[in-house]
């Protein structure tokens, strides 16, 4: 017998007396985990710019609290969701590992997105692009320069500077600074804004435009500080204060008497309002499942700067998403708006197509003082979320690129009520139904493009455009 298979018998040996020796339980599996578990530590990786406590604020655990073992995997989940929506970073990812069976480490590696952008403007003036398209004669183009600082001083801060001439004359200033988690923020931004062509009243349901050669129709300036409020991460309170200055030239005036109160030239409004807004949606930029709701509750004017008293405003916003079946889902959203007034001055217009719109009635504004709608989409997943490394770009804030497309059907349904309908607008106080089907593409940094082929119930219909690329 060769001195290997002395050796192997051996050790066979040794074993199976090992086995007669040491209690049985050292050969028992390992029990399997339950309970609760104690986060030991978090470490994070690839934030070169952004404040530990800046991400630490996004997770549903914190170093020192317990976490279900049943909850894990759902606990990790949010905090990545949490983590996208603050729109810093292009990846997030969470990684946990155990130190012994009662406590739990986490890894996040982000990769940050690119925070300095300055470039100039050029840019269609229109409420969306379909209506551009529509109203096009050359001279509906902004140009100028626009500086954001997103993520300032790494503390998820927001600095923007925007200056543009062309259609409108613009000088923009914003600071935000979001309220984290069980903590509070403030904002302040400034605006000022220099008008040759103006809305000036509305004719079947769209917009008409009194145009000067270079000479002012309209001046506004104003002011708005915000304080925020955050807590249990879906929570958010804001209370704003703002000022507003508007100086409309006679030209105006005489085609419009009612564009600001009481025939005047100028007008100055305080503002005093209050939003409260619940957010738990798996994507703050196309959201497939979760809930959203928001709030606002506004007073506009108080007679104090001017006689104009103003009036009350309340406005809310609902959403609910849902997966069906595999890959795919629904989404349904409502919304209202409303005033204690009959009528407010042109220039405090209120109604469809400003600030909400219907899908199928993207050239048209329905003014009222009160309107609501839902709107309904039913998604099928055509190309799921694909993450892309372009090679040949050499930054990597670019370079990491995302892409994903959905077929969809929509219906929209709506309503303005308006007491003093101006003759020829027709489509106020009528139930106002859009649908069709389209196709989305959402991208990274946040975009979404939209092509609608929609329809509505005054036998109208084609394609429509939808960009989300305000700046």
């Amino acid at each position: 017998m060769g001195i290997q298979k002395v050796l192997q018998v051996l050790l066979l040996v040794m074993v199976i007396m090992a086995g007669s020796v040491l209690p049985l339980k050292a050969f028992e599996p390992e029990p399997v985990l339950q309970g609760w578990l104690t986060v030991q530590d978090i470490t994070i990786e690839g934030n070169l710019r952004t404040r530990r406590k800046v991400i630490l604020s996004e997770l549903p655990f914190s170093i020192g609290s317990t976490v279900n073992i049943n909850e894990l995997i759902g606990q990790i989940e949010r905090g990545k969701e949490n983590l996208m929506n603050t729109s810093l970073f292009n990846l997030v990812e969470i990684e946990f590992a155990y130190t012994d069976r009662r406590r739990i480490i986490f890894n996040i590696t982000v990769k940050e997105r690119w925070y300095l952008w300055a470039f100039p403007i050029f840019e269609q003036e229109g409420r969306n692009f379909s209506d551009f398209l529509r109203l096009n004669d050359g001279s509906y183009f902004n140009y100028g320069l626009y500086v954001k600082h997103d993520n300032f001083r790494g503390r998820r801060e927001t600095l923007r500077l925007r200056m543009v001439t062309g259609y409108k004359k613009e000088f923009r200033f914003d600071y935000q600074k979001p309220g984290l988690n069980q903590q509070s923020g403030w904002g302040i931004n400034f605006n000022w804004l220099w008008n040759d062509q103006v809305s000036y009243t509305t004719q079947n349901d769209k917009q008409v435009f009194l145009k000067t050669l270079g000479s002012r129709l309209l001046t506004k300036s104003d002011v708005e500080a915000s304080y925020y409020y955050r807590h249990n991460l879906d929570h958010h309170h804001r209370v704003f204060l703002g000022y507003e200055n508007v100086d409309a030239a006679d030209t105006l005036m005489v085609s419009n008497p009612g564009f600001l109160s009481g025939g005047q030239n100028r007008s100055e409004t305080l503002e005093l309002g209050y939003q409260y807004t619940y957010d738990r949606r798996d994507s703050k930029v196309y959201p497939l499942s979760g809930q959203y709701f928001d709030v606002e509750f506004a007073r506009r004017g108080f007679g104090v700067m001017s006689e104009y008293t103003g009036f009350f405003q309340l406005s809310a916003t609902a959403s609910y998403q849902r997966p069906l079946l595999n890959r795919l889902y629904s989404n349904t959203r409502g919304f209202m708006s409303a005033i204690d007034t009959g009528e407010a001055p042109y220039y405090f217009r209120t109604g469809l197509g400003y600030q909400d719109f219907l899908n199928g009635f993207e050239f048209y504004v329905i003014d009222g003082s009160s309107y609501g709608g839902v709107q309904n989409k039913l998604l099928y997943e055509l190309i799921p979320r694909r993450n892309k490394t372009l090679q040949w770009i050499p930054l990597e804030q670019f370079s990491q690129f995302h892409y994903a497309f959905y077929l969809k059907l929509h219906f929209d349904a709506g309503y303005v009520l308006n007491d003093n309908r101006l003759p020829g607008n027709r489509m106020a106080n009528t139930l106002l139904l859009g649908y069709g089907l389209g196709i989305d593409m959402v991208t990274f940094y946040d975009k979404v493009l939209s092509l609608n082929y929609s329809f509505n119930n005054f036998a109208e219909h084609g394609f429509f455009f939808q960009f989300n690329l305000s700046l």
